[in-house]
């Protein structure tokens, strides 16, 4: 059995081929444009990312509903080599997460439909008739994945040395490099860091934990 108890991925644009569930409702609601300035102000830390949420939320026409949100997210698609990934990780006696500063309404269906056993994600909420409230729940900060990914080994009671993390974007470094082995899937960027293992592939990560 592998010395690896857990393997954990971030979601948009690792195990789902798109890159943002944030982006897949700003492109449905015709607002992509001021979602774009709210991440310039978020990546020059002129605002954090509770008031990042809040700003994209806003934005979106009024009275959007849950079922709305899910009707757009359901357009996800699965990366047609993580079904076998996930099965191989299980049949090595692994757990599996995902770590996502995308949305819970998809992070909760991607993983149902995986087989993953934990998830954090960043939320929405609503009202008692279903439309959409004014304030996320802010759960991951994209650039200190770490940190809500240290609360989850915590309750899960598994010591990040013991597991392994697979991002592919930058956001993703301090995520990886936690975890006892990081990977980033190349398929957008290539960081030239020692401690990062680059794939091509997500079933790459099961040569590396035989």
């Amino acid at each position: 059995m592998t010395q690896f108890r857990l393997a954990a991925f971030d979601l948009d644009g690792t195990v789902l081929e798109h890159n943002s569930s944030w982006v897949a409702l700003h492109r449905a609601f015709g607002t992509e444009h001021l979602g774009e300035a709210s991440l310039r102000l978020y990546t020059e830390g002129k605002i954090d990312y509770n008031e990042f949420m809040r700003r994209d939320i806003a934005c979106w026409p009024k009275g959007v509903t849950r079922d709305r949100v899910a009707e757009i997210l359901s357009g996800y698609r699965i990366r047609k080599e993580a079904p076998r990934l996930f099965e191989g990780l299980r049949a090595r006696g692994m757990e599996t997460a995902l770590v996502t500063a995308g949305i819970d309404i998809l992070a909760k269906e991607v993983a149902e439909a995986l087989g993953i056993d934990h998830w954090v994600a960043n939320g929405l909420k609503f009202d008692r008739a279903g439309k959409l409230l004014p304030m996320g729940v802010g759960r991951v900060d994209p650039t200190r994945k770490d940190l809500a990914y240290a609360k989850l080994l915590k309750k899960v009671g598994i010591p990040a040395k013991r597991t392994i993390a697979v991002g592919d974007t930058i956001y993703d470094l301090a995520f990886l490099k936690s975890a006892g082995l990081g990977f980033m899937l190349a398929h957008t960027t290539r960081v030239p860091d020692p401690e990062i293992i680059h794939i091509d592939s997500l079933t790459e990560v099961l040569d590396h934990i035989r």
